[in-house]
């Protein structure tokens, strides 16, 4: 499976998608259990226990997405802590290819 992390909810092919809303804790698991290549440089994947990807890989397509929304406004360029994402608040959701 291509399992991947995503900056935001992107269709990159044809076909149909679902989307669903999951915990943090969840979406922890979920990276533990299935190793993702991670194509974000968002600080928010900071609370899944990754560090933002710092290549320009393209992500291509995928079977399984996670992408980590903020609740928040995060300031452009700025480095935040995990305190701080945290603080922001993050709404995991797994979109998957059927």
């Amino acid at each position: 499976m291509n399992n991947v992390i995503l900056s935001a909810p992107l269709i990159l092919e044809e076909g149909v998608f679902t989307s669903s809303i999951i915990t943090l804790e969840e979406a922890k698991k979920w990276v533990k259990d299935n190793n993702p290549t991670n194509y974000s440089g968002h600080q928010t994947v900071l609370a899944v226990g990754i560090q933002p990807t710092t290549s320009r890989a393209v992500c291509t397509g995928y079977d399984v997405a996670l992408v980590l929304k903020p609740l928040g406004r995060l300031e452009f360029g700025k480095e935040y802590t995990l305190d701080e994402v945290l603080k922001v608040g993050v709404q995991p959701m797994l979109i998957k290819k059927y």
